[in-house]
């Protein structure tokens, strides 16, 4: 850069003269003072360099116009240097190992699923996350961390052959019979069981055993979510059959489509999410948030776990993640009572997986029955009249026996 010599050496002084840079780009240098170095030659006098802001002698080594051309000189053979590197031997590489990962992608598929933050006060408010490979049931984004977590990986999930993650964060497993029904949470004023689907192992002395649907009784309301019964499996088609008050649900096939009763003394809403097909989120304002998702036994599933699942019935059944606003320190059940306020967990964690009892203590006589002997549930049955004409322990409901599996039958 160019700079200007204030003034040349005075007779009989020792010291070199000073200079400074001129160019108003250089803020700092600008104008600032440089005294030149002693050792600069006898005929004195310096410039100084703008861009590195240091005083050079002007005794030929380092002339004004050298100083000038040297930056762009320096700064040149670096882009050259940089341009072919990636025009040599290494460009080929970047293609050689693009295609490798996208040849081992499609086949997992478990990678292609992803996720958002629901939470509007969140940093990462509807912000598409993808799912680790890990979570073959799909994942949530965790808003406060931004950071996407495995379904059935959360307290409260029920998922697989029957695994439960209690309120404690533990782990473990409950079975119970195959075609029974059995308490998973039962509150003052809600009610939840499950009604377990499985399959005989000859060689174990239990069921595999999967949760094909729940019934919800909450206020003097009682809602039905299951799983059809499929034989191929198809992500975009639904085979999430739901029902209020007795009543089908159809929800369009969309993402974001909701549907709300048009009575109900709490804000009641089902909400589809993250695909057009078989996952939806129930809310009641103030009690509880489900998230529900029908998925298949896979092939490669029954081959690892020796499910023995065949071609005419991929055992579809439901991963649920469970979400609870209003229990008290009294509640039952599965799941329920590990949310008591005196629960204290009897899991033997010293085994790879631990299995919980109670099929006495939790079997009901129906799905919409809050007969266990675990039960708490009240509701507001007391309060409201036979205008509904039923009561909850004598209804049943069930899609296994619909031709096409269309729809729900409900029977008292």
């Amino acid at each position: 850069m160019v700079a200007v010599v204030v003034t040349a050496q005075p007779p009989g002084i020792l010291i070199p003269s000073n200079s400074h840079c001129d160019v108003g780009k250089f803020k700092i240098c600008k104008n600032l003072v440089h005294v030149c170095p002693k050792f600069c030659g006898p005929s004195g006098g310096c410039t100084t360099e703008c861009q590195s802001c240091k005083p050079i002698c002007n005794d030929g080594s380092f002339p004004p116009p050298e100083s000038d051309n040297s930056p762009p000189i320096t700064h040149s053979p670096p882009p050259p240097s940089s341009t072919p590197t990636p025009t040599t031997t290494h460009s080929p590489s970047p293609p050689s190992s693009t295609p490798t990962p996208s040849t081992h992608s499609p086949p997992k598929g478990s990678g292609k699923k992803k996720s958002k933050c629901k939470n509007k006060n969140s940093e990462c408010y509807n912000v598409e996350y993808v799912c680790p490979e890990a979570c073959p049931g799909g994942c949530q984004v965790d808003c406060k961390s931004c950071k996407p977590v495995c379904n059935c990986d959360k307290p409260g999930a029920v998922c697989q052959d029957p695994r439960f993650i209690g309120a404690d964060g533990i782990t473990f497993y409950f079975h119970g019979k195959k075609d029974r029904e059995f308490c998973l949470v039962s509150d003052t004023n809600l009610h939840i069981n499950g009604h377990f689907i499985g399959k005989r192992d000859p060689t174990m002395t239990r069921d595999f055993t999967w949760v094909e649907s729940i019934g919800i009784l909450f206020n003097n309301h009682k809602m039905f979510l299951g799983a059809k019964k499929t034989a191929a499996w198809d992500d975009l088609n639904d085979r999430l059959a739901i029902t209020f008050d007795g009543e089908p649900i159809f929800l369009q096939d969309r993402e974001g489509a909701s549907w709300q009763p048009e009575y109900s003394s709490q804000a009641v809403s089902i909400t589809r999410i993250a695909s057009s097909a078989n996952s939806v989120v129930v809310e009641v304002e103030g009690n509880f948030r489900i998230t529900v998702k029908v998925v298949p036994i896979t092939e490669e599933d029954s081959r690892v776990h020796n499910y023995g699942i065949t071609k005419d019935d991929c055992f579809a059944h439901l991963d649920l993640s469970f979400k609870f606003l209003s229990l008290s320190g009294d509640v039952d059940g599965v799941l329920g009572r590990t949310y008591a306020s005196d629960y204290v967990s009897k899991v033997n964690m010293s085994k790879a997986m631990p299995v919980v009892g109670g099929e006495k203590e939790f079997i009901t006589s129906s799905l919409f029955a809050a007969d266990c002997s675990a039960s708490r549930f009240v509701g507001e049955q007391k309060k409201v009249s036979s205008g509904l004409g039923m009561e909850f322990p004598s209804l049943s409901c069930g899609g296994d026996h619909i031709e096409g599996g269309a729809g729900v039958v409900c029977k008292r």
